[in-house]
């Protein structure tokens, strides 16, 4: 395709252009696109031209330097009965004030105080996971990070583990998320409205997850005790202006978004760390050199993040290598210039942070796993605009050091007290969802280190 943009494309098909075969395989559609035309590409979408942007340049121009020029696709419409109008989707002045009253929870030394529930979850999963080694048993490693990040998520949102409701909150997690995923290229939604099984489902398992949110919401409105989890900071945060607080439907939705983003995303990239560093041995002792030597026969706490350097730098290089949220698209509110290109009003443009991050001009060697490119010395020679698995600019991922610790504490643990073995494909393909997410589940098995096991208190020497 060159016509009046002057810039060569893939061909699609009459009317609808390329659109279904980002349907079909959207990550290997765009993969082929850039590795064939270049960074920065028409794509024909629906006889409109979209593009394709694969450079840190034309990344900081979207996400940064001129962020106020580009909203949200309507294609993430598909998600507003799960989020409402929490920060993911909301827009504007909606967005600023919600920021603003929502980043203050998110400081450090709030988050440091929700890492002693945090090793407690993570810990008394372990548990399990010594008797599985005990027992020789083989288990779904996608499902068990799916299983422990949740848990994570209801234990510092809403200190509590939901009882009787959690197997139905996660199944109802798991529901939303891949209906969504299928919906986000529907060309239209009037499918959606009709009474099928699928559509059925998504009703129900949005009513259900809204229905116990709320649930907890009103029920700490009418408690007098104190609470430290993030729903009870959430709830204390005021605006600086009006010093109102969010009214309930807010607060819910800015839970679902954090709960939806923060669980998925972190089981997603949990699984691959564990599947990676299972296959890099020589990465795995380094790793357990830091944990063995600052956590022997203890739990950590926040303040021993700082002596797990290189966990830290795995899982930036895990990141770098399987970002869960791995594209999005921005519509230009106003005609703009990328790369030279002009840009009208209403288009499109997609960005990719996996094909960005994974760009041989970018990364040397960029298949490889080397947790060394996340050194100071290394980040400072790369644009910073080259990694961004969190996002970019203002609107850069609200959780991301929560979910970084998180990652931290439990890679740490797990790989200090077992040995992983994964028992099944070692290089699953990728899944056409929101998240990259593998096509087939992982499946493990686990060994005790003789010098470790997961005691009633903690760390324990065998």
């Amino acid at each position: 395709m060159f016509g009046r943009d002057r810039l060569p494309g893939p061909k699609g098909y009459p009317i609808v252009g390329v659109l279904p075969l980002l349907r079909a395989d959207t990550l290997g559609f765009l993969k082929r696109t850039v590795e064939a035309y270049g960074d920065l590409v028409p794509l024909s979408i629906l006889m409109h031209t979209a593009y394709l942007l694969n450079d840190p340049a034309h990344v900081e121009h979207v996400m940064q330097r001129n962020y106020r020029n580009y909203r949200k696709t309507p294609m993430l419409e598909k998600l507003r009965p799960i989020l409402g109008d929490g920060l993911f989707m909301s827009e504007g002045e909606l967005w600023t004030r919600q920021r603003n009253l929502i980043q203050p929870s998110f400081h450090k030394e709030r988050i440091d105080s929700l890492a002693g529930r945090m090793v407690a979850v993570i810990n008394e999963h372990l548990k399990l996971w010594q008797r599985r080694a005990a027992a020789g048993q083989a288990f779904n490693l996608s499902d068990d990070t799916s299983f422990l990040t949740l848990e994570i998520a209801l234990q510092t949102f809403f200190g509590t583990t939901l009882g009787h409701d959690g197997a139905a909150f996660a199944d109802a997690m798991k529901v939303v998320h891949d209906i969504s995923a299928k919906r986000i290229w529907n060309l239209t939604s009037i499918t959606e409205w009709l009474p099928t099984r699928e559509n059925r489902a998504f009703k129900q398992a949005v009513a259900l997850l809204h229905a116990v949110v709320g649930r907890i919401i009103t029920e700490r409105r009418q408690s007098k005790s104190t609470h430290n989890d993030l729903l009870a900071i959430l709830m204390d945060a005021r605006d600086a202006e009006t010093n109102e607080a969010m009214n309930d439907k807010q607060l819910r939705d800015e839970v679902m978004t954090l709960m939806l983003a923060g669980h998925d995303t972190t089981a997603t990239m949990m699984a691959w760390a564990l599947l990676i560093l299972s296959q890099h041995a020589d990465h795995v002792s380094r790793l357990r050199q830091e944990s063995d030597a600052l956590i022997a026969n203890r739990l950590p706490g926040a303040a021993d993040l700082k002596g797990l350097p290189f966990t830290k730098r795995a899982i930036q290089e895990i990141a770098r290598l399987r970002p869960s949220f791995w594209w999005f698209a921005r519509v230009a509110i106003d005609d703009d210039v990328i790369g030279g290109q002009p840009i009208k009003a209403g288009t499109t443009v997609f960005i990719s942070q996996y094909l960005v991050q994974n760009s041989p001009k970018l990364w040397d060697e960029p298949e490889k796993f080397d947790p060394d490119r996340f050194s100071p010395e290394r980040i400072a020679q790369r644009s910073q605009f080259a990694y961004f698995p969190f996002g970019a600019g203002p609107r850069v991922c609200i959780g991301s050091n929560f979910a970084l610790m998180e990652m931290q504490f439990s890679i740490a643990m797990m790989f200090s007290m077992f040995d992983i073995e994964i028992v099944s494909d070692l290089t699953p393909s990728f899944g056409n969802l929101i998240t990259l997410r593998p096509v087939d589940d992982i499946w493990a098995k686990l060994r005790i280190r003789k010098s470790r096991i997961a005691g009633e208190n903690g760390l324990g020497a065998q």
